[in-house]
């Protein structure tokens, strides 16, 4: 599944705008019952379901304030998966990852579902111990070498026979952040970069 673009970012800021990734991206975007439509989704859905854990287990920010709040505290929060088996271009990461299924209630977009996947997302096991996908992140710098400051970002998710996530992610820069102009600018370099990305996993010499 196509995620959109600068939604799952690290290592670069904006001279125009805010530039903060949302981490998310919406199911379905035609009002009013917002279906899903966005190309991809029944697999990671299927995936999802498959490695479904309880709510009461997982805690992630909601709102422009962040507040962290559990799935037992908001009742929006609809479905909590962890991915034991992901892998990043290929590369296994030795860390789960945990995705939720959001309802979204504001009232210019109420009922609108979206795949979040924030870095402060935390799942705690039965025996007490928290996986954060902050920890994953960290896990993903060292495995490909890249400073904290780096500029990357992560455009698609796949899933394969329902246990194995694998994102493709491009390494704009492993030691700098880069500065754009405004979004604008930044989705045309970067939509580019992701397709001379796919024109290279079609057709790899």
């Amino acid at each position: 599944m196509i995620l959109d673009l600068a939604s799952f970012a690290f290592g670069c800021t904006l001279l125009e705008g805010t530039g903060t990734p949302p981490w998310g991206t919406a199911l379905g975007q035609q009002k009013p019952n917002y279906e899903f439509r966005h190309e991809g989704y029944q697999e990671l859905l299927a995936g999802m379901v498959y490695n479904a854990i309880p709510l009461k287990q997982v805690c992630l920010p909601i709102g422009r304030g962040g507040n962290i709040v559990s799935g037992v505290e908001d009742t929006n929060i609809q479905l909590a998966s962890v991915f034991q088996k992901v892998f990043v271009n290929g590369v296994q990461i030795k860390h789960p990852f945990t995705m939720v299924i959001y309802k979204e209630e504001s009232d210019s977009h109420a009922g609108r579902r979206h795949l979040k996947y924030n870095p402060k997302t935390s799942y705690r096991q039965k025996d007490g111990y928290v996986y954060t996908n902050e920890d994953f992140i960290d896990e993903v710098r060292k495995t490909f070498e890249l400073t904290k400051d780096a500029c990357w970002f992560v455009y698609k998710l796949d899933l394969s026979s329902q246990t194995e996530l694998r994102m493709t992610a491009i390494f704009v820069d492993k030691q700098r952040s880069v500065v754009y102009p405004n979004s604008r600018t930044r989705k045309q370099i970067w939509q580019q970069l992701v397709e001379k990305e796919d024109s290279f996993l079609c057709n790899p010499k």
